[in-house]
C-alpha cells in the first residue's frame, strides 16, 4: 500500500511538472490594427514579447550593438526596467526607425513596456542611410529566455553590395557596411 501511495504521488509530482510552462520570447500578439499603426509610426517596427513569467524579475534590459564592417562601434542603452516592486505577467520589448531622407539619416528609438501601461524608453539615435541596401530579421519563434543570458531578438542589416543575408548568427550579420543587433536581457 506504502508504494501504491508513493507511486501516486511521484506521478502528480512529475505531472504537475510537466505543465509548468517555462519563460520564452517570441514576436509580440499584437492586432493588424495595432502592426498598421506601428507601420505609420515607423516603416521599420517591431515588437518581441516574454511571456510565462513564473518567477521574480528585478530588472529587464534592452540595448542595440552597433556593427560597422564587423567592428563593434557602439552599444546603446541598455535601457532597464526595474520591477523590484511589481512582478509583471508579460513585457513587450519595442524598436523602430524612421529614415530622414534629406539628412540621410534614421532615427532609432527602442523601449520597454509592461501590461500595466508602464514604459522605459531610451533616448533615440541616428543612423548613417547612404547604404541601397537593407534587411531586417526579427524572432521569428518562440524560444526560451532565462535570467542573466541576452537573446537577439532582431537586426537590421545595411549594405552597398548585392550579397547581403540574414541570419541567426551574430557573426554573419556584422559582416555587412552597418548592422543593428537589438537584445534583451533578464534579471532576478
Amino acid at each position: 500500500m506504502r508504494i501504491l501511495i508513493s507511486a501516486f504521488s511521484l506521478m502528480i509530482m512529475l505531472s504537475a511538472c510537466g505543465n509548468t510552462k517555462h519563460m520564452e520570447i517570441k514576436e509580440a500578439d499584437v492586432s493588424d490594427i495595432e502592426k498598421n499603426r506601428m507601420k505609420i509610426a515607423a516603416p521599420h517596427s517591431f515588437a518581441a514579447e516574454v511571456t510565462n513569467i513564473n518567477e521574480s524579475i528585478s530588472e529587464a534590459d534592452m540595448y542595440i550593438e552597433h556593427y560597422q564592417n564587423g567592428k563593434l562601434v557602439e552599444t546603446i542603452g541598455p535601457i532597464t526596467a526595474d520591477y523590484t516592486e511589481e512582478n509583471p505577467d508579460t513585457l513587450q520589448f519595442v524598436y523602430f526607425e524612421n529614415e530622414e531622407e534629406k539628412k540621410k539619416m534614421s532615427t532609432v528609438d527602442f523601449g520597454i513596456v509592461d501590461e500595466q501601461g508602464s514604459s522605459t524608453a531610451a533616448s533615440s539615435f541616428q543612423r548613417d542611410v547612404s547604404s541601397t541596401q537593407e534587411m531586417t530579421q526579427n524572432i521569428s519563434s518562440a524560444e526560451p529566455i532565462s535570467f542573466g543570458k541576452p537573446v537577439l531578438i532582431g537586426s537590421s542589416i545595411k549594405d552597398s553590395n548585392g550579397t547581403m543575408k540574414t541570419s541567426e548568427n551574430k557573426n554573419e550579420l556584422i559582416k555587412h557596411k552597418d548592422a543593428l543587433l537589438y537584445y534583451v536581457e533578464l534579471h532576478k
